[in-house]
């Protein structure tokens, strides 16, 4: 049975400062010596210590599934490309996130209707309840928190656009190079979700 875990709701997306832990891995940086920056020099630009601690840690576990591969990518794609980088940590971290993506947006680029609708969310909540003793011992709000995470980082990553009543689902243009490396990184279920197949 997947670990599920709803600690996504204390996350954000982090883009930039995603890019800006990889920037200073690139410059000879380990993830101790980025630590020291977010905490003694608040690198990160964080309103707290504690904040710029759990900051730190979650992008460190994030860029910990990635290798050199990737390092080397980054930097050459465009934005667009480069979130789905940082998305891809998340979904890999994450099995109930990676589960969402593969049921419920993919499903949408699937079959053509792409308006995700909040009752549509609630339905995948609700089948995990019932399938996942850990999901059903969730409360109310943790599951409304965690689906608006959800929304938020899709929202964040250009693959859902806010329209009130629902959000559009959009597809990602995925670079030719990156889906060869999602690929070759074995990867196949992140590939479906963003090619929609």
């Amino acid at each position: 049975m997947p670990q599920y875990s709803a600690s996504m709701v204390s996350h954000s997306f982090w883009f930039n400062e995603f890019s800006q832990y990889l920037e200073l891995r690139e410059q000879g940086n380990d993830d101790d010596d980025i630590r020291y920056l977010a905490v003694e020099d608040n690198c990160f630009q964080q309103q707290s210590t504690a904040r710029a601690i759990r900051l730190a840690q979650t992008l460190k576990r994030r860029v910990s599934v990635l290798d050199e591969d990737y390092f080397d990518l980054f930097p050459s794609l465009d934005l667009a490309n480069q979130k789905l980088v940082n998305l891809s940590t998340s979904l890999q971290l994450d099995p109930l996130f990676d589960e969402f993506m593969y049921e419920v947006y993919r499903s949408e680029l699937l079959l053509g209707d792409a308006k995700l609708y909040s009752y549509e969310v609630e339905a995948f909540f609700n089948q995990k309840q019932v399938e996942n003793p850990k999901v059903a011992s969730w409360t109310e709000p943790t599951v409304r928190r965690l689906a608006g995470t959800y929304k938020t980082f899709l929202r964040e990553a250009g693959l859902l656009e806010d329209q009130s009543d629902y959000d559009q689902v959009k597809r990602p243009l995925l670079d030719t190079r990156l889906e060869v490396l999602l690929h070759t990184k074995g990867l196949t279920r992140q590939l479906a979700v963003f090619l929609g197949r």
